[in-house]
């Protein structure tokens, strides 16, 4: 009986010193635990949205493949920008082209214009307005039958071509404020104004600023 009570009694002083020691290396890591700063969580930037769509007329010269052609239309343009918490981001420009048609200076013959394009532009912080960008189109070709006709008829490939300039005016926080769009004039190869449509108010529709 007594080397059983000897026996429990040198168990118990075993496991508590097993106790107090797990107890003693515990502590300390604890304290060392909460005396490291806390890390600083991820913070998603804020995502500003904008967005203005707007239908333009055109009408002026441009540089056709072949010779000056007098140009007739319309151009519709969308635009959105996304904006992060530095003022920096994108705009996405889509512009394509209505019913537009061209007469050539020199032939007289009559030239189609077609397309879409999109285009995707870095914004800076602060961005310096305004932004420049140019789609391309395809520019549909007359059949001219030679002289005798012998067949088959030529048939001459549509060429690309970019016609127009289109400018973005953005805020200081990359909001959208206004879209502009010119005719490439002849001989203007850096995107003239000549021939140029300006926007306004009418025409335009504006999307609200939003936070994403």
């Amino acid at each position: 009986m007594r080397g059983h009570a000897i026996r429990a009694a040198r168990t118990f002083t075993v496991k508590l010193s097993l106790l107090l020691a797990v107890l003693g290396l515990a502590v300390p890591s604890a304290a060392a635990a909460a005396a490291q700063p806390a890390r600083a969580g991820h913070v998603a930037p804020t995502l500003g949205v904008d967005w203005r769509s707007v239908t333009l007329a055109l009408s002026g010269p441009i540089a056709g493949a072949s010779e000056q052609i007098n140009l007739t239309g319309t151009l519709h343009v969308t635009v959105v920008t996304r904006t992060g918490a530095d003022g920096g981001g994108t705009a996405q420009v889509i512009s394509s082209l209505g019913d537009t048609r061209g007469v050539g200076a020199v032939t007289g013959a009559t030239y189609r214009f077609v397309g879409a394009d999109v285009d995707r532009v870095t914004v800076p912080p602060n961005p310096i307005t305004p932004l420049i960008v140019l789609p391309t189109f395809l520019q549909i070709n007359p059949v001219v039958p030679p002289d005798p006709i012998v067949p088959p008829n030529p048939i001459v490939p549509p060429n690309p071509i970019a016609p127009v300039r289109v400018l973005l005016s953005l805020t200081s926080t990359g909001g959208i404020a206004g879209i502009d769009a010119s005719l490439i004039g002849p001989g203007d190869g850096d995107g003239g104004t000549d021939g140029g449509a300006d926007l306004g108010a009418d025409g335009g529709t504006d999307g609200p600023v939003e936070s994403a």
